[in-house]
């Protein structure tokens, strides 16, 4: 059964067999990511080679790609192989090495047996909410328009907007307040549940849902033994800058 991950690609090995246009997108796609990235094949098409020549985190190696002993070395130093020739046979000689070296991998020319799935993606509110959205390649067109709705239904909610933005300063203040999780974790659902908070985010207004956040924190705080007052909370509120990791100083 495949499970949904985010997986953080920076510096991550990626063996690309094939050039063309599947080859070329997957290459891309992964190296925007941060991965280092090297394609073999007979012949790459030019965008790879373009970019190749000023990208030294992009590796082009032609090759025959049916040499299952010349490749192996190819597949030994990749985390994750990408199929993407037109070559059935070519395709199945690089399926099996990979899965003999217990490699990842994503085939794109054969959904049934692909390991790791590409989805349509977005981000909202400047990245820090993202979506991600697959049929597991039975059609990718309707991922695509199920992407596309989703997107155009989150942009026009305030309501989860304000939401999220106060929210993701509500962590990393408790983080700083309450290191303890067990007495941390219900204090988010405390402030998520609190009525004068839901009013706030319903009606978009982000300022007052941190004061109505601030003020459940103090008290819940309080309740803990640490006393906080509920403007301080807001002020560290309002300069919280990186989400999840806790206040400095």
């Amino acid at each position: 059964m495949r499970v949904p991950l985010w997986v953080e690609m920076s510096g991550r090995r990626v063996l690309v067999v094939g050039g063309g246009g599947v080859g070329t997108r997957r290459a891309l796609w992964f190296r925007r990511a941060g991965a280092i990235v090297r394609v073999v094949g007979l012949q790459f098409s030019g965008e790879l080679e373009d970019r190749a020549r000023s990208d030294p985190g992009l590796e082009l190696i032609r090759m025959d790609a049916s040499d299952a002993e010349g490749l192996r070395g190819h597949v030994e130093w990749a985390d994750i192989v990408v199929v993407a020739t037109d070559n059935p046979r070519v395709n199945e000689t690089v399926w099996r090495l990979a899965r003999s070296l217990r490699r990842w991998v994503n085939d794109a020319t054969d959904a049934a047996r692909t390991e790791i799935v590409v989805p349509y993606t977005l981000d909202l509110y400047g990245g820090g909410l993202r979506v991600a959205v697959t049929t597991e390649g039975r059609t990718g067109v309707a991922a695509r328009h199920a992407r596309d709705r989703i997107r155009d239904c989150l942009e026009s909610d305030a309501r989860l907007q304000a939401l999220y933005e106060a929210m993701w300063r509500v962590k990393p203040v408790l983080k700083t307040l309450i290191p303890r999780a067990k007495d941390r974790v219900p204090i988010y659902y405390r402030v998520e549940e609190d009525p004068g908070f839901r009013r706030a985010v319903e009606r978009g207004d982000v300022e007052a849902a941190l004061r109505e956040a601030s003020r459940v924190i103090a008290e819940e705080a309080e309740r803990l033994g640490i006393r906080v007052d509920a403007d301080t909370v807001y002020a560290m509120l309002e300069r919280v800058e990186k989400p999840i990791e806790p206040l400095e100083g």
